[in-house]
């Protein structure tokens, strides 16, 4: 298994019950935060929720590959900062 980083702002209420969450199960804060959105996707799941439930503003991003202009304005600009 390998491990990413996964930066969030929550507000700081939240955070501080996490935190006493995490310790009231001996656990770190990110072992915690990792096994409670587990539960959650877990729970979605059995729930029968959709992705479609989930993302329903469908912010899902289109990828389209850069134009030999916009490559071109790019190094020009990667140029200017060195």
């Amino acid at each position: 298994m390998t491990t990413a980083v996964l930066n969030v702002k929550i507000t700081a209420e939240l955070k501080e019950h996490l935190r006493h969450y995490a310790e009231s199960n001996n656990e770190t804060l990110s072992a915690a935060t990792e096994r409670l959105l587990q539960l959650a996707f877990e729970s979605a799941e059995e729930a029968g929720v959709s992705e479609e439930d989930v993302d329903s503003q469908h912010t899902e991003e289109e990828v389209t590959p850069l134009t030999p202009k916009e490559i071109k304005a790019l190094r020009k600009f990667l140029k200017k900062k060195k």
